[in-house]
């Protein structure tokens, strides 16, 4: 019983650096360790759930920060696109008169 214990925390701990895998899928990962782990007290669970609410939150300040900079960025490639036929209309307007 203790090997298969042993043997389910060795998968989870891969399975949680994998990218594939959500916030709250990581979560979830997470506070099953802390079941598998911390059998003996309940105080020691609680303290273990509350730290995988903590990577949580900082996974999802992480993903929140990534989302942010693309957004950025296509904002900022849009405002060009859009500087450029504003360019292209002012001098084809001008070249005109």
């Amino acid at each position: 019983m203790k090997q298969l214990f042993i043997v389910v925390i060795l998968i989870f701990s891969s399975a949680t650096n994998a990218e594939i895998l959500n916030c709250e899928q990581k979560q979830t990962i997470c506070e099953a360790k802390c079941k598998a782990s911390s059998l003996v007290s309940e105080q020691d669970s609680t303290t273990c759930k509350a730290q995988c609410l903590g990577e949580r939150t900082a996974c999802e300040l992480e993903q929140s920060k990534k989302s942010a900079e693309k957004l950025a960025e296509q904002a900022k490639d849009a405002g060009q696109s859009f500087m450029d036929k504003l360019k292209a209309f002012w001098d084809g307007l001008t070249d005109s008169m």
